[in-house]
């Protein structure tokens, strides 16, 4: 009795030792992946969303690879792993980026689908030193889509500048104003490509008290794909002379308001920078009328000619 009291001893002493080693190489090669999702619930039909998901460990110390496996029956032609079905993690590399691309067919149901994506991270072959232990781990992202019959136009400012100009010049009687490139980083968070519809400045002096110049962009933005975060320029017309400003812009969509704030504004003597300002499109609307006014006065001068040397030749045969 004792004999066998003695071995179910040992025993148990051995298996929670084994147990507890590997508990704490588990922890010790943690792995996870934020966000552990993939959502969008404004999809439309030949949209294509991408989203990046991080894939990182605790323990670098091994080279490993990431086993993908998609697992979404319904919608699982519309699924891409950039990266492929393996993605290497390197010996010393803690994160690794994962690129998810969803391509929505012409003719998807308006719908809501779900579904996941397998990890598993495993020993590397090609890199993994002989006799190197590694630990399986692995992850879940969920997938949550929505197909829908919606347009939505909508946007994000995640950025904001203003880099120094040159003031405005003259030309003969001409002034060309000089010209503000408003610089905007846009998350497009709507599913059509869209643009702030217009950006607006409130120049003051440098105390922030006296209202010096009312201006807006000219010409149109550039348009941002949906669910794409790109920086574009507003152009915006200044006749201020040299010297430091406070503008205080408002950008918009349509009518409503995405962001407003204050920035610092330095307008630079003619010719500081190597950067044109304004051309034609930057004149005032008297100026433009007294460049355009001669041109049209000798066109038609020339239409009224050419109809007087016809009915001149047509006269004398």
């Amino acid at each position: 009795m004792n004999f066998l009291l003695q071995k179910l001893t040992l025993f148990c002493f051995v298996l929670s030792t084994l147990f507890l080693s590997v508990s704490v190489d588990e922890a010790s090669a943690g792995f996870g992946i934020t966000p552990p999702y993939v959502k969008n619930t404004s999809l439309t039909r030949n949209s294509v969303y991408e989203q990046q998901i991080l894939l990182v460990r605790s323990d670098t110390s091994v080279a490993q690879k990431a086993e993908i496996v998609v697992d979404a029956p319904d919608i699982e032609d519309w699924i891409v792993i950039a990266e492929g079905s393996e993605i290497k993690i390197p010996q010393g590399v803690q994160k690794v980026p994962m690129t998810v691309k969803i391509t929505v067919p012409g003719d998807a149901p308006f719908d809501e689908y779900k579904g996941s994506i397998r990890i598993r991270t495993l020993p590397d072959d090609d890199q993994v030193a002989p006799g190197a232990v590694s630990i399986s781990l692995g992850a879940l992202v969920d997938i949550e889509l929505s197909v829908i019959d919606k347009q939505i136009k909508d946007f994000r400012v995640r950025r904001i500048s203003a880099p120094d100009l040159n003031e405005g010049s003259k030309f003969a009687w001409l002034f060309f104003p000089g010209k503000i490139r408003f610089s905007m980083m846009i998350e497009n968070t709507g599913n059509v490509n869209v643009a702030p519809s217009r950006v607006e400045f409130r120049i003051y002096d440098r105390s922030g008290k006296a209202l010096l110049e009312e201006t807006e962009n000219i010409g149109r933005i550039k348009k941002i794909k949906p669910y794409v975060t790109e920086t574009v320029v507003a152009e915006i017309p200044t006749r201020l002379p040299a010297g430091g400003y406070i503008a205080r812009y408002t950008i918009y969509n349509g009518d409503e308001v995405k962001q407003e704030g204050d920035l610092s504004l330095n307008i630079l003597p003619e010719g500081t920078l190597q950067m044109a300002g304004f051309g034609f499109f930057g004149l005032s609307l008297s100026h433009k009328v007294s460049v355009l006014l001669p041109i049209f006065s000798l066109i038609i001068a020339g239409i009224y000619v050419w109809h007087y040397r016809r009915k001149m030749k047509d006269v004398s045969r």
